[in-house]
């Protein structure tokens, strides 16, 4: 039977508050999550400290060594620190919080870490950091963390690195950070249910030192503090020049007192604006949305996402957000005219003008980090270019001290196929390449006997069921516990491991076509031209070079009066045909919509093609994205509901009340909604389907909404008006 679904908060009032802590303490020691550090750095286990800090029912301590969890208290302060320029610490008498282990002290070098929220794994080099408890709650709570601005903190000549965690019901979310610093390398990896992503440096510490040192350019060589191997982030150093970016940022600021900004946000949609007195005011298409940057930033504001760049409401933040990162990258062409779409999830016009930001390059190098992907600013989530892992089933977790290089998981091997499901029996490891029967026997593979694989993110695998690459195919660009699920199971001879560019993408004006048959162009409201006239059967043809084989979504820009429109796309020639996609009302024939879905292309220079299966829609652009980079890769049209696999939420975007529907006989049994930060905003524990869940209390942005059910788990993005 469904019951009605409540709010979590309003269950708990009915309980007095030693139950709550009893029920949480049960539960967090029954739901905890391995993490295994492993030490590749070149300091003994005794010289590295660990520490673990958080938040469950307050602000609490995880003891590194045992696991147990402590409210933080004034008491723990028992460690003397050193005294610098006469800092006593916050206690008054230069002690601090015991929360410390080596890492020699930690049994198999595993910490086990309960559900916990805002949580920091703390990694320290010869010392410990000194960390000062004011309290588990009320006020002063929490802690006070190293400030290597204040130069009397007792943290000062300290290498530290760490890891950033969530972990609740709905799932983990976990990073390294270049934020503020770079001061050792580190790699971060996360198993789950057919789930495997790494991030993190590939190179010694010394290599990177050495790399920074050949190729900074003047402006930031002096981030580097060689005597003690550490690289801050430019505006936390004095030297680094305070205007560096003014003049890209004036540039703008003149250009579009006279012209029209217009970029795609993605998710956030489609934004025009202009200059206004000091303001860069924009509109969202479809909406009318306002946003606001309430003033010029400063070069400061501009990399630290800080002042301006962080005033006022949701939307205000969502387009400031942008800003910031497409200023750190030099996203916004000034060369393209007033009125013309500029799409900054573009990634290959990254850091290819100066000014940008060098150190967020640096880090972004795909001989530095893992597949580029790094947190070198606060806004590089900003079209996933961000360190941060999610899964909803995480299973284990390893924290390589030191980072990958000379590491088996560093070293070049990308997929690992395992003889049973679940990733059991024996194991072969492949970096890339091609390789016959032969090649996988050599290897101990034998022929058709393999079950489940694992595939690092950016990757895929292409098997084949005969030797030589013939036969039956099966393409994968993530793990998979159990090919039994595919119909593929022991029948593999052969396979291609290949890397996919996760960010290639391609946007072709829709009047660009190598041919076309029945439409013609006219003036866009949204700048340049659009086709138009499109009636059944009508034909358009581009020419494009698509990397590598695999899974993409393909993003059409409609407008039509009408609501029976439908795209078909395939090759040149009408066969294959790829997928079809139909075309929503969207309000008149200049009233501009994004529609999406995903299919599977070939690699190589080729001619797409869209059919009018149904005419009566306008087409202003369409884009083309490897799915696994694509922040839309699972979506249908965002205006009326989102589809995960099985669950449909709508409407999306959601004003105060959001339904949820699975099909057949599943039954929701919980739903939580989280920022994208992975804090816990609203959790539900039961559901009904004729009652839908109150979002009205939630502010306007995009959250993430996880959901159990009697056979599994959903997670997918929403966002509220």
């Amino acid at each position: 039977m469904k019951t009605k679904l409540y709010p979590s908060h309003w269950i708990l009032k009915f309980f007095v508050a030693t139950t709550v802590m009893l029920l949480w303490s049960l539960t967090t020691w029954a739901q905890t999550l391995p993490y295994l550090v492993e030490n590749n750095s070149e300091y003994p286990d005794n010289q590295v400290f660990v520490a673990i800090v958080g938040i469950t029912d307050g602000h609490v301590w995880v003891d590194p060594a045992t696991g147990q969890v402590h409210p933080m208290s004034q008491s723990d302060n028992t460690v003397q620190g050193p005294v610098n320029g006469g800092n006593q610490g916050p206690g008054g008498d230069g002690k601090y919080a015991n929360c410390f282990r080596r890492l020699s002290e930690i049994p198999n070098h595993t910490i086990n870490i309960p559900k916990i929220a805002g949580c920091r794994i703390m990694i320290s080099f010869e010392s410990q950091l000194f960390l000062y408890f004011f309290g588990h709650s009320g006020n002063p709570s929490g802690y006070a963390a190293p400030n290597l601005a204040n130069p009397t903190d007792p943290n000062q000549g300290i290498k530290f690195e760490l890891v950033e965690l969530t972990f609740n019901d709905y799932g983990l979310w976990c990073n390294t950070s270049r934020v503020d610093s770079y001061q050792y390398p580190m790699g971060l990896e996360v198993w789950g249910n057919g789930f495997y992503k790494k991030v993190g440096e590939k190179k010694t510490h010394a290599q990177i030192i050495s790399q920074w040192q050949s190729t900074a350019p003047s402006e930031f060589q002096s981030l580097l503090n060689a005597s003690e191997g550490t690289i801050h982030f430019p505006t936390k150093t004095s030297t680094f020049p305070s205007n560096f970016f003014q003049s890209y940022i004036d540039a703008i600021w003149s250009k579009y007192s006279s012209q029209q900004l217009v970029f795609n946000s993605g998710q956030a949609g489609v934004w025009r604006g202009s200059v206004q007195g000091n303001q860069f005011v924009f509109t969202r298409d479809g909406d009318g949305q306002v946003a606001t940057i309430p003033g010029k930033p400063t070069t400061i504001e501009a990399m630290e996402g800080s002042g301006v760049m962080a005033s006022g409401a949701q939307w205000d933040l969502v387009v400031q957000a942008q800003f910031v990162a497409a200023i750190t990258r030099h996203a916004i062409d000034l060369n393209v005219g007033s009125g013309v779409l500029q799409d900054f999830g573009n990634i290959s016009s990254y850091y290819q003008t100066w000014p940008y930001n060098w150190y967020a390059k640096f880090w972004h190098q795909t001989d530095i980090s893992v597949d580029g992907q790094t947190y070198a600013f606060a806004y590089d989530d900003v079209f996933d270019q961000s360190a941060t892992i999610h899964t909803p089933s995480p299973t284990n977790i390893k924290i390589t001290v030191g980072g990958f290089y000379g590491t088996t998981s560093g070293g070049g091997s990308v997929a690992t196929l395992y003889q049973h499901c679940d990733y059991g029996g024996y194991s072969a490891s492949l970096n890339v390449g091609s390789y016959t029967l032969g090649q996988l026997q050599a290897l101990g593979v034998a022929n058709d006997d393999i079950s489940s694989l694992q595939l690092q993110s950016g990757y895929q695998i292409t098997m084949y069921q005969h030797d030589n690459f013939g036969g039956n195919v099966l393409v994968k660009t993530s793990s998979d516990n159990c090919l039994v699920n595919e119909g593929f199971n022991d029948d593999i001879s052969s396979v291609v491991v290949a890397q996919v560019s996760s960010g290639w993408s391609t946007t072709i004006e829709a009047e660009n076509t190598a041919v076309q048959s029945g439409t013609q162009t006219e003036a866009c409201s949204e700048g340049g031209l659009n086709v138009g006239w499109i009636d059944a059967n009508d034909w358009m043809v581009w020419d494009v070079n698509i990397p590598s084989n695999g899974p993409y979504t393909v993003e059409y820009r409609v407008s039509s009066p009408n609501s029976n429109g439908m795209i078909q796309l395939e090759k040149a020639g009408g066969s294959p045909v790829y997928g079809t996609r139909s075309v929503p009302n969207t309000g008149g024939w200049q009233n501009w919509e994004s529609v999406s879905h995903t299919v599977s292309l070939t690699a190589g220079q080729q001619q797409i093609a869209i059919k009018a299966l149904a005419g009566g829609w306008n087409i202003n652009w369409l884009k083309i994205t490897s799915a696994g980079g694509s922040r839309t890769a699972a979506e249908v049209d965002i205006k009326t509901a989102v589809s995960t696999d099985k669950l449909i939420v709508y409407p999306n975007p959601v004003q105060d009340l959001l339904s949820l529907k699975v099909p057949g006989n599943e039954i929701i049994q919980a739903a939580v909604i989280h920022d994208l930060s992975g804090k816990q905003m609203i959790q539900w524990a039961e559901y009904e389907e004729t009652s839908p869940l109150d979002v009205s209390q939630l502010k306007a942005g995009h959250y993430l909404l996880s959901i159990k059910t009697s056979t599994g788990s959903y997670t997918t993005r929403i966002i509220k008006k």
